[in-house]
């Protein structure tokens, strides 16, 4: 009876994680780190589960806010509508979502416009080719600098708390079996 008792609360402090997990984001337009070069007209983050209908998106031009409206949930997705096309620049999105389970959401999208500027054949033709090589080089930096899939910052102190509750129990068990 004390071991079969000691079991069920050892499994209760193995498994507190799978009832704490959090939505993930999935895909973004402008995704994390995108050079765009097409003006566009709203911004669509999307995550693995459901959201609560509760969701903001914050708009920054170089540290300073840039207008977004209408932003809604609709599923798994928060859209946030942009007034006017984007200036070249660097800029970054703030979102914050709460998951169906309760759990509140945060993070942050960096990504670059550089819209193609109106100028006349002869120059577009001599910056082809150096645009190109740019380009390419651009491309390998990205890659390489573009981070795998960001571990979740709960995760170590999750781990934490589970040896120690784990050495707690089996601390506590060892106790209750000497008496």
């Amino acid at each position: 009876m004390k071991k079969g008792l000691a079991f069920i609360i050892l499994l209760l402090f193995l498994f507190p994680t799978m009832a704490s997990a959090h939505t993930k984001l999935v895909s973004s337009n402008p995704s994390n780190g995108q050079v765009v070069t097409e003006p566009i007209n709203q911004i669509t983050i999307e995550f693995e589960e459901a959201l609560e209908k509760l969701g903001t998106v914050k708009l920054y031009k170089t540290g300073a806010a840039a207008t977004v409206a209408n932003v809604s949930v609709k599923g798994n997705k928060l859209i946030a509508d942009l007034p006017n096309s984007l200036e070249n620049g660097d800029y970054k999105i703030e979102w914050k979502v709460i998951s169906e389970d309760g759990h509140p959401v945060t993070g942050q999208i960096p990504f670059k416009v550089q819209l193609k500027q109106v100028e006349n054949k002869a120059t577009t033709e001599n910056k082809t080719t150096d645009k190109a090589v740019k380009d390419k080089a651009t491309e390998k930096q990205h890659k390489e600098a573009t981070p795998k899939k960001e571990k979740s910052k709960y995760l170590i102190p999750l781990v934490a708390i589970g040896v120690f509750g784990i050495a707690l129990m089996v601390g506590g068990v060892l106790l209750w079996n000497r008496k």
